[in-house]
């Protein structure tokens, strides 16, 4: 044992007590590295001191009962409490968390974290967050959600993220409401975090999320309805979205119409055809795209006109709807298309591939012996 550590040994609480003090005016300095070497160096010390206390363990179970003692040991959480608000303020919400799970070892009540949630200052509660989020416990939900109303528009947005890394069922409420926030990038990150929560409660408000004054949150909102249409199992039901085909926004019509083609739902190809004329270019691109995902052979006619198109993409896209469409009737555009030493290298390709899908090259059967 170092000489520090038998000092500590001798001094029991009181050795405590002065760490937590040095550590303290340390902390009000803003010297958090400094302060927590203090920390660390008494936390070993006392460990140690239990240690020496206790003696060799004869076998396993005593080796288990006394990491046990060590964990719950009264001076050892004081110490690793304070470490809490000093990772935060280094930004390594991991060792904070890394921390917190010892703490819940030794004393599975423990309410430091929750405490820290509603500390004045938004670092603290920001870093307080982030440690239940990566805990990933779904007993942390309520209080995360509480922290979605804090008044700091960052402490919400942090909130939302850490809903978002749970992944339960309960968190699709609070990250609903979020996405009404006033602060555009909590709107934004809890669009995102529905994407990936796989359920089907998301897709109405996510469409009502659209048409949002941010284009970050417009994106990431159409991003996560993406999501929710792709895949086996795919949670979103088409009936939401045939329901906004008539939508006075034409942002949720579109969305609307590429998710229906997705989903392999024919009532897409009315609203598809009729967004090719859009002004828009990314419209008549995604129009075209959702004409060639919606499987329907009857938009086949159309996509033979717009593989004439000048936009090389538009051309693109009408290669690949119509080899999905395995259409046979195209073979001869599309080789031409694959010989034409003007056209692109990725329209070729695109074309080869399309050309493949329809008309599979014969297997060549082995040579006799």
């Amino acid at each position: 044992m170092t000489g520090s550590a038998l000092i500590l040994a001798g001094c029991g609480n009181k050795a405590t007590r002065d760490a937590l003090d040095k550590a303290a005016t340390l902390e009000n300095q803003k010297q958090y590295q400094e302060a927590n070497n203090v920390l660390v160096d008494a936390l070993q010390a006392q460990e140690a001191r239990i240690r020496a206390d206790a003696g060799t363990p004869a076998d396993q179970a005593a080796a288990d009962a006394l990491n046990k003692k060590v964990q719950a040991d009264s001076e050892i959480l004081k110490m690793e409490r304070a470490q809490i608000p000093l990772y935060i303020y280094m930004e390594r919400a991991d060792m904070a968390s890394a921390v917190y799970a010892d703490i819940l070892s030794g004393n599975p009540g423990d309410s430091v974290v929750y405490d820290t949630l509603r500390d004045k200052d938004p670092a603290l509660r920001i870093g307080a967050v982030r440690i239940l989020g990566l805990t990933g416990k779904p007993d942390a939900i309520n209080a995360l959600a509480g922290a979605t109303k804090d008044a700091d528009q960052n402490v919400r947005r942090a909130a939302v993220v850490a809903l978002g890394s749970i992944k339960d069922p309960a968190t699709v409420p609070p990250l609903i409401d979020a996405l009404t926030d006033s602060y555009w990038d909590a709107r934004s990150e809890a669009a995102n975090a529905l994407g990936q929560e796989h359920d089907a409660r998301a897709v109405k408000p996510l469409l009502d999320a659209v048409a949002d004054s941010d284009s970050v949150v417009e994106g990431s909102a159409e991003t996560a309805l993406l999501f929710l249409c792709k895949g086996p199992g795919a949670p979103a039901h088409p009936d939401d979205f045939a329901d906004r085909l008539n939508d006075p926004n034409p942002k949720r019509v579109l969305i609307s119409a590429v998710c229906l083609a997705i989903l392999k739902d024919s009532r897409a190809v009315p609203a598809l055809l009729k967004l090719l004329s859009s002004p828009d270019r990314t419209t008549r691109l995604d129009a075209v795209k959702g004409l060639g995902e919606v499987g329907d052979p009857s938009v086949i006619p159309t996509l033979r006109q717009t593989l004439k198109d000048s936009d090389v993409d538009m051309r693109g896209w009408s290669i690949i709807g119509l080899g999905n469409l395995k259409d046979e009737g195209s073979l001869a555009d599309l080789r031409a298309i694959a010989d034409d030493p003007n056209e692109p290298d990725s329209i070729k390709a695109a074309a080869e591939a399309a050309i493949n899908h329809i008309a599979p090259p014969a297997t060549p059967t082995d040579a006799p012996q």
